[in-house]
């Protein structure tokens, strides 16, 4: 499973344009999130799998980074490329 650390996170969605999975629920994506995230609730993910490309990069934002790394796993099962953002939004939070 690919990982990528909050710090590094940060600089690099500053510095070029990324794919962001936001898979926390409706509520907390409405109280804030990275522009263009895209965010399909981790409940809905298994269902809507036709909406991601498996041409694409996908950076997986949770709430702490658990539900993430288990949803970047999922996805490389599935075939589809991602890389969990470790400590999800609680650590973005604090990097930025």
């Amino acid at each position: 499973m690919n990982t990528i650390s909050a710090q590094d996170f940060h600089l690099l969605q500053t510095n070029q344009p990324i794919a962001i999975l936001d898979i926390r629920d409706k509520g907390a994506f409405n109280e804030g999130h990275y522009e263009h995230a895209i965010s399909i609730p981790v409940t809905s993910l298994p269902n809507r799998l036709n909406e991601l490309s498996k041409n694409q990069t996908y950076y997986i934002i949770s709430h702490a980074g658990r539900r993430g790394q288990t949803m970047s796993q999922f996805l490389a099962q599935q075939g589809y490329q991602s890389i969990a953002v470790l400590g999800g939004m609680k650590a973005l939070k604090s990097a930025s």
